[in-house]
């Protein structure tokens, strides 16, 4: 059998496997009584009080600094394991927009504050007409509590949306609110029908499952500097959100067309502000490893050390349940002669070096536990 027919042959199987080991990524809603939803939304806004005082920074979610939208984004996925999506505008766009007299503590309120009429400013809501924000400007700035009758915010007050169920309970209500009507259907909106809280306790409502899929390529092979197509790669990880770090274990399918093999990396990460991640671990290779460019020289794939990576992402866009944004990787995988001895440096790099560049799906956990 030539090479080329082993390399069609990896392929088919690399390809097969991806689709096998991809997990079914798709959001279950479940019931909540007003006493489980009561719950959930006094979570969301005494998890949000702990950061009183912190300063206000542009872009930023955490876990140090925030901008307003970053704010509302961070204590939401944190506390609650809910990722909204990230601005202003697309909060306001997701979330149901109630009327006053139906809000609660832990809906949201929307301001236009700037000259565009457009939304441009959200805090969260935590009763007594006062609600949580990262203030930009002002006396006082960062986040701090406001009260909708101030004269800036009464003015400037724009609407209130609502992403979690609704409560019904009297203690999370104003006194208008509670003489509403309660009969309305819990679920009569997307974001409160996608919306599911974790039953099992606060630790796994932290940990988020990362799909990665990629396109691998290299600028270089041992004897010539040109673009390469070194193959494709799917990435399955499960990530635990700690406040300032967040470590995960995976495993990684890979078809390495410059070497010829299929390979399967088990790795620890680290991530780092949900936008940095390194990551590390012993690689099990299948097939007999050439050097790219040149099929007569044979060479070894290394078990331990196996590979090393980091990895930069951009800020997520929501689609449903599911977080996507856009990834770029370069790791190096170590290669060794079949002596076991090392490959000089340049044929060790052209070899071992590679970029992956595509997306990362994320799903937290608790969307898949009923």
């Amino acid at each position: 059998m030539t090479r080329k027919e082993r390399n069609n042959i990896f392929t088919w199987v690399c390809f097969v496997c991806i689709i096998l080991f991809t997990p079914k990524l798709c959001a279950q809603s479940a019931e909540y009584n007003s006493e489980q939803a009561a719950k959930t939304r006094t979570s969301f806004v005494e998890y949000g009080k702990k950061y009183i005082g912190y300063p206000y920074v542009s872009g930023a979610t955490g876990p140090t600094s925030f901008d307003c939208s970053g704010f509302v984004y961070a204590v939401s996925r944190e506390s609650i394991g809910y990722q909204l999506p990230r601005t202003v505008k697309s909060m306001y766009k997701f979330c149901k927009i109630i009327d006053d007299s139906k809000r609660e503590i832990g809906d949201l309120v929307f301001f236009k504050t700037t000259s565009s009429g457009e939304v441009s400013h959200v805090g969260i809501y935590i009763g007594n007409n006062q609600f949580l924000n990262c203030a930009s400007d002002g006396p006082n700035t960062g986040v701090i509590v406001s009260s909708l009758k101030e004269n800036y915010w009464k003015n400037k007050y724009f609407a209130t949306g609502r992403f979690l169920p609704a409560s019904k309970t009297e203690t999370l209500l104003d006194s208008a609110t509670a003489k509403a009507d309660s009969s309305d259907n819990i679920y009569s909106n997307s974001a409160e029908k996608n919306f599911t809280t974790n039953k099992n306790g606060s630790f796994l409502s932290r940990i988020n499952l990362d799909g990665y899929f990629n396109l691998d390529w290299s600028f270089f092979t041992p004897d010539y500097f040109r673009l390469n197509l070194r193959g494709f790669s799917g990435e399955i990880t499960a990530r635990y959100k700690g406040n300032y770090l967040q470590p995960g274990f995976g495993s990684i399918i890979k078809w390495d067309k410059g070497t010829g093999t299929l390979q399967l990396p088990f790795i620890a990460s680290l991530t780092m502000n949900d936008y940095v991640r390194i990551y590390a671990g012993p690689v099990f290779s299948f097939g007999t490893p050439y050097l790219p460019g040149n099929d007569d020289e044979e060479i070894e794939a290394s078990f331990f050390p196996g590979i090393l990576g980091i990895t930069w992402q951009t800020p997520s866009f929501n689609i449903g349940s599911l977080a996507l944004s856009f990834a770029q990787d370069i790791h190096y995988s170590v290669f060794n002669k079949t002596d076991g001895s090392a490959l000089s440096p340049l044929k060790s790099f052209g070899t071992g070096l590679v970029l992956s560049s595509g997306i990362r799906v994320t799903l937290p956990l608790n969307k898949l536990i009923k």
